[in-house]
């Protein structure tokens, strides 16, 4: 049985040119097992006909003014009691803006309203529009509601503008609706989480850094959470808000991140170290500052401790992840890490700064390397990442458990 399998979802279809796709997304909900409902705003009737949506989706669907002898005068209520779970795909700027500021002046928005379970959207507008403060401050208040927002992608649109605001593949939204629905192999497995950069002082006024700000090391300790886990989170300094029931230990060097992970190694089951820790580091603190002159100062560095090896060896049960930032040969460098470290995945990726790829971004792309795996992941936001990331390590995670325990019996 399928993890979708006699699910009751909503999809409901805003007015975007993207509203064929949903005729996609019904089709594929209905080879997943779900009971399918599906509701048009008025707008999106000029996209897509009734016809074609009852039947992909084998009931029939639900308009703006229809006068439905099987549902009752509070139809947004029966419906809402009825769904497991809400879709809105393609989700306007206009809807999203309304259902972030709790607007009901339509069936869908007064559905969303009176429900009370997991609402997901997959966007799709112009670049600019997905750019808009406006719709950025939206973001932000749906995301604090807790509805999941799938995508957007990047790519061409209609218009022939380039940019964010592409609705994400129907593929990959009924996988994040499969990856949120399940008791995932991950359910009850303890997940220690490295995010963020360390800073290594030079003086009482200087240190040395990087430009890690720890998003996807927190959206992984998010996904894992999502995903049944109990998750505790180490992490160096940054300027994000803490995770509702993830522990978290704030550190600042290289030295405590150390000290941290080993003082917790023992006690989990899987490491995922997506921090951004510091080689090298000074290796002599001046205790006072460093004066300006007109000669050059020289600061010796000294190398740090590999954290992830030190805890694989103290727990050698645990279960490692770790992260490759490269700037070149992508490939070659992550599995020669992944080899050297003795590690079971390690997740790659190109960071550079000035293109705002990787490091302080909301977005990114990876490579997951395994000793005999390669899974490419596109452009996509950290949050999608990290699930797909999460969905990985699951799987594999699970494969190593049941080794262990054949080898055991």
């Amino acid at each position: 049985m399928d993890i979708l399998t006699n699910k009751n979802i909503l999809l409901g279809i805003t007015g975007s040119i993207a509203a064929y796709k949903a005729a996609d997304i019904s089709s594929r909900l209905k080879k997943e097992g779900c009971n399918i409902r599906v509701i048009m705003t008025k707008s999106s009737e000029l996209f897509i006909t009734e016809t074609t949506l009852e039947s992909l989706s084998g009931n029939k669907v639900i308009c703006e003014n229809e006068d439905s002898t099987t549902l009752t005068n509070f139809k947004h209520l029966d419906i809402a009691k009825w769904a497991d779970m809400v879709l809105i795909s393609p989700c306007t700027a206009n809807f999203m803006n309304k259902l972030a500021n709790g607007h009901g002046d339509d069936l869908l928005s007064t559905i969303c309203l009176a429900f009370n379970k997991k609402i997901y959207i997959a966007p799709a507008m112009n670049p600019d529009m997905w750019n808009n403060k406006v719709c950025q401050a939206s973001i932000k208040k749906l995301i604090q509601a807790e509805i999941e927002i799938i995508g957007p992608n990047y790519g061409t649109h209609a218009c022939g503008d380039i940019g964010y605001g592409r609705m994400t593949n129907p593929e990959q939204i009924i996988e994040t609706l499969k990856l949120h629905s399940k008791t995932s192999h991950l359910s009850g497995s303890k997940i220690l989480v490295t995010a963020g950069p360390t800073r290594e002082p030079i003086d009482p006024v200087r240190f040395m850094s990087n430009y890690s700000s720890g998003k996807m090391g927190y959206e992984i300790a998010l996904a894992a959470k999502n995903m049944g886990a109990s998750v505790k989170l180490i992490s160096g300094p940054v300027s994000l808000k803490s995770i509702k029931d993830v522990e978290t230990e704030y550190v600042e060097t290289s030295e405590e991140m150390f000290n941290a992970v080993m003082s917790n190694a023992d006690n989990f089951d899987i490491l995922i170290s997506t921090a951004a820790i510091a080689d090298y580091k000074p290796k002599d603190y001046s205790k006072s500052k460093y004066k300006k002159s007109e000669n050059d100062i020289t600061i010796k560095f000294t190398r740090g401790a590999d954290i992830i090896s030190a805890a694989s060896k103290k727990n050698n049960n645990i279960y490692t992840v770790g992260f490759a930032a490269e700037t070149e040969a992508l490939e070659k460098n992550a599995q020669a890490k992944l080899i050297k470290k003795n590690l079971d995945m390690i997740v790659g990726n190109i960071a550079n700064h000035e293109l705002k790829l990787g490091f302080e971004s909301d977005f990114n792309e990876v490579i997951i390397f395994t000793r005999d795996k390669t899974q490419k992941i596109a452009k996509a936001k950290k949050s999608d990442i990290a699930a797909s990331i999460l969905q990985a390590v699951s799987v594999e995670y699970s494969l190593k458990i049941k080794v262990v325990n054949k080898d055991v019996r």
